[in-house]
């Protein structure tokens, strides 16, 4: 059997989440210009190193003397109660829907239970597979 040049063909298809799935910008950058404040730090510098990276890994490379773990389990239950401006992104839904549930799964830089309140606030599916 032949396929068209432009088809795609694989096992699975891995999404990431924030951007492509879920639109959580303004989310992201309000929790971490606000944690920034809280901590005297230059809420400008602290967004510009938070995207597509752990929390934790943020918080120890613009707070190195603060508890990276700690600081970073609070901040992102903060952001996972925070889902008043998140939408999926356009043909978020459509794909997922497209796509077999065993064949589909989220990577993120995110926690897991981050990752779920997203999801599920914009009313998409947690995949079986849900790597954070």
């Amino acid at each position: 059997m032949s396929t068209p040049a432009d088809a795609l063909s694989c096992a699975a298809v891995l999404f990431d989440l924030d951007g492509v799935l879920v639109e959580s910008g303004s989310t992201v950058e309000r929790s971490w210009r606000a944690w920034a404040v809280d901590h005297g730090l230059d809420a400008d510098a602290v967004v510009a190193a938070c995207h597509g990276r752990p929390s934790a890994e943020t918080i120890a490379a613009v707070a190195p003397h603060l508890d990276a773990a700690g600081e970073a389990a609070a901040l992102e239950l903060l952001q996972a109660a925070d889902t008043s401006e998140l939408v999926a992104c356009p043909g978020a839904a459509e794909i997922l829907a497209a796509l077999p549930s065993t064949r589909r799964a989220v990577v993120t830089s995110g926690t897991r239970p981050l990752a779920t309140a997203r999801l599920t606030s914009v009313g998409l599916p947690v995949p079986a597979v849900l790597i954070a």
